[in-house]
């Protein structure tokens, strides 16, 4: 399936900031995402306990989206490691 792929601005920003840092890291990014976008092919799964949001892995990094019909938005991008320990505390927060 093709999305039509959306991004919040703050993930524009984020990336253009990875990008003057780790423009590898940063181009590894948009070819995942727009790969994805053209054939809906991806290592894509929902987040636990979210109806509407999908994280797509791209080696060390994972992009939140929130899919709908056709469309695919990017929300966040994070670090594998840093996305992980986000969901961590907030699985504390709610325990």
């Amino acid at each position: 399936m093709k999305y039509d792929v959306l991004w919040f601005q703050d993930v524009v920003d984020q990336l253009f900031d990875l990008a003057a840092r780790q423009p590898r890291q940063a181009s590894t990014i948009l070819l995942t995402v727009r790969s994805f976008g053209r054939d809906g092919h991806g290592d894509v799964k929902r987040l636990e306990g979210r109806k509407d949001e999908w994280r797509l892995r791209a080696g060390d990094w994972r992009i939140h989206l929130i899919l709908n019909a056709g469309s695919a938005c990017v929300t966040k991008v994070d670090n594998r490691r840093d996305s992980y320990q986000a969901v961590r505390l907030r699985d504390v927060a709610t325990a």
